[in-house]
């Protein structure tokens, strides 16, 4: 049997380990970029309009100083070498909603089509011995590298600190719904 008080504080509906954004936090919005704590959950609504969420993701980004990649011009086997060692890494765990996620699936599956097609048509110009084939197959990489790294991406690194990760990429809906950023070292 259930006994209702009622003089107790009102229970919310949502479970108590809820990551809803506080001043304390976060997230928070800062211009046009997400602000989080280094491993930082989002809440639950899509980062890109700000619907309910449905699919929940986690990804490891990864954040290095731009001035690293002068190193490439001495060795590239050394900027890789310090890229590693330098970068810093963050873990986000992100919501997109039924829509997003969908597009972000056709997008990864355009990606890897075209990725197909350029080994296709690599397998025929190498066969055929014909210039236009090749052309073809460096095309079909370039827009598989396109839709995937550039298009395909859902939010990305703009800088990691020791204690903050600063992320491009969100929606200015999602953004509306945070607190202001007030601290300076992210």
């Amino acid at each position: 049997m259930q006994n209702f008080n009622p003089y107790q504080a009102p229970q919310s509906a949502f479970d108590e380990t809820s990551t809803e954004s506080d001043d304390r936090s976060g997230p928070w919005r800062d211009g046009p970029d997400l602000v989080t704590l280094r491993d930082a959950r989002l809440p639950g609504r899509c980062v890109k309009c700000n619907a309910p969420g449905q699919a929940r993701l986690q990804k490891t980004y990864y954040w290095q100083s731009a001035w690293w990649l002068l190193l490439v011009l001495l060795n590239l086997l050394l900027f890789l070498i310090v890229s590693l060692v330098v970068r810093k890494k963050c873990t986000l765990q992100s919501t997109l909603c039924e829509l997003h996620a969908q597009r972000r699936s056709r997008l990864i599956v355009g990606a890897l089509s075209c990725l197909g097609a350029c080994v296709l048509s690599l397998i025929a110009a190498a066969m055929n011995d014909s210039g236009p084939l090749f052309a073809l197959s460096g095309a079909l990489l370039l827009a598989s590298i396109v839709v995937a790294v550039i298009v395909g991406r859902m939010l990305y690194a703009k800088r990691i600190t020791e204690r903050y990760a600063r992320f491009g990429g969100a929606g200015a809906e999602f953004l509306a719904g945070l607190p202001r950023f007030r601290s300076g070292d992210a």
